[in-house]
């Protein structure tokens, strides 16, 4: 008689497959009792209230944090703008609240800018060209040297920058403290990296092997990257003042690197040299990306928001705009021959300074500058009425007359220790306050001027506001993001070459305060 196959399969005990019993252990619990050994060890576990309470925070928790932390704020600002009123709905609050954070990210992307020109006091260029750099601004002498690069933290606390001597500068901006990068724990720098491109080998070298010519900082203050007469992309640690490493070799640069830039929001790293070529770098993996050709001669600077669009200018008399995703280029051509730099000003708009001394307007949708200003810092050549209003023209067809004369009548050279002649007036910076439509521009006629950008006829143009003494050659000009100062790169010679000195100059940091009125 067959046995029940219900009670037979209650009553025989478990057996794995080599036909031994299964014994229940802490490790393999039995079915029944699974559930009561799982609940069990979190009753068991040992609990630890320190490190409850020191609970490490991560990236993404503090995002969130620190953004709702400001929506707070911003909401209670709203709330005391509109009193008393507690009968305010919800939705009239997150209102404004959305226009302001949309306001916010379209400053930081550059598709809006903050109107803070109008509202400088600045003293006119008479007075400027009287004083001296010391009675309105804030000097600190650095290298023995002349400055050839600067840039700022994004808190616009600390300065950094780097001279022909090969010397890297960190200064405090509101007590002038400076510290000095070490170099001796570190690769030589002064071997030169990569084979000299043919091209390069039949001219003299306008820079020392030393010499550092470009610096940049990224977004997060993380990365401090220099480069200059060998060749090389050196990266440090921007707080800490580390070396990290270099970079070089077969995918380097073949000649001096004159440009650095990164892109908004990562750490992917544009830099331009005289072997006419632009390379990405990313320094999230320490590697080499991708080289752009194009420009015929030196690319002289560079420069880049956070589209995937650079813009670059060079001695072939033409800025270039390159399509990074497109893998594509677009060519302007400039009057002159030099482009010495060129600055961003929107996604879509930039301003250049060339050898000629003319400061000019570009716009990505028109082949040829919106706006030119001829002569824009010094006076004209023998021959030509000084500071007559024929002297800065623009090629948009505007009533000359109606053009800046630089506030000055037939007076000759200006500002404290102009050298005068050809070399006063080549502009060697252009700064840009980020979102702002404030520009600088720096030669060496003694005269930080500063300019206003505001719409023309046909595109954007330049309106002069006045200026700042600066004595001697200014090679690198950076605003700080609030506006609040202006920070200018001097020298006793300009910054690719040694066809001038003022001898009388001082080589260091010149920081201007700048004071807006409502």
């Amino acid at each position: 008689m067959a046995k029940p196959k219900g009670k037979s399969s209650r009553n025989k005990p478990a057996t794995n497959s080599s036909g031994k019993k299964r014994v229940a252990s802490a490790a393999f619990p039995a079915e029944k009792n699974r559930d009561e050994f799982f609940e069990g060890s979190d009753s068991e576990a040992p609990s630890n209230g320190e490190e409850d309470d020191q609970q490490v925070e991560t990236a993404p928790e503090k995002r969130n944090r620190i953004a709702k932390e400001y929506m707070q704020k911003v909401n209670i600002g709203l709330q005391e703008q509109a009193g008393s009123d507690t009968e305010t709905d919800e939705a009239g609050v997150h209102d404004p609240l959305g226009e302001i954070l949309k306001q916010k990210a379209m400053e930081a992307s550059g598709h809006m800018q903050r109107k803070i020109a109008h509202q400088l006091q600045l003293p006119c260029l008479r007075a400027a060209s009287e004083a001296t750099a010391g009675t309105s601004g804030h000097f600190i002498r650095t290298s023995k040297m002349a400055v050839t690069a600067v840039c700022l933290s994004s808190d616009d606390q600390t300065a950094y920058c780097v001279s022909k001597d090969g010397v890297i500068f960190a200064l405090d901006t509101e007590s002038g403290k400076r510290s000095k990068f070490d170099w001796h724990h570190t690769v030589d720098h002064s071997q030169t990296s990569g084979s000299t491109a043919d091209w390069v080998k039949r001219k003299a070298q306008s820079v020392g092997k030393n010499a550092l010519l470009a610096i940049a900082i990224s977004f997060d203050d993380r990365y401090l990257v220099v480069g200059g007469g060998d060749k090389k992309l050196h990266i440090w640690d921007a707080k800490s003042h580390q070396y990290i490493r270099s970079l070089s070799g077969t995918t380097g640069h073949k000649d001096v690197i004159t440009g650095l830039a990164f892109r908004d929001g990562t750490h992917e790293l544009f830099s331009c040299g005289a072997d006419r070529a632009v390379k990405i770098w990313s320094l999230d993996n320490m590697a080499y990306v991708d080289t752009l050709f194009g420009h015929q001669s030196e690319v002289l600077a560079i420069d880049i928001l956070r589209q995937e669009r650079a813009v670059s200018s060079g001695n072939d008399h033409t800025c270039r705009v390159w399509k990074i995703a497109e893998e594509s280029q677009l060519i302007f051509r400039s009057h002159g021959m030099a482009v010495d730099c060129c600055k961003y000003i929107t996604g879509t708009e930039w301003v250049t300074g060339a050898s000629d001394g003319s400061l000019a307007m570009w716009s990505q949708t028109k082949k040829r500058p919106t706006s030119v200003l001829r002569r824009a810092h010094g006076y004209p050549r023998p021959g030509l009425a000084p500071f007559h209003v024929h002297s800065i023209a623009s090629v948009n067809g505007q009533d000359p007359t109606a053009v800046s004369t630089n506030g000055l009548q037939d007076d000759g050279p200006v500002g404290p220790g102009s050298v005068g002649g050809d070399a006063s007036s080549w502009i060697g910076a252009v700064g840009v306050c980020k979102g702002t439509d404030l520009v600088a521009s720096g030669a060496g006629d003694g005269v930080v001027r500063l300019w206003q950008v505001a719409d023309g006829k046909v595109g954007k143009v330049l309106h002069e506001l006045g200026g700042l003494p600066a004595r001697g050659f200014v090679n690198a000009l950076q605003f700080a993001r609030s506006g609040r100062f202006l920070v200018a790169g001097m020298g006793q010679e300009p910054r690719l070459g040694r066809w001038a000195r003022d001898g009388t100059a001082k080589n260091g940091l010149l920081i201007h305060k700048l004071h807006l009125h409502e």
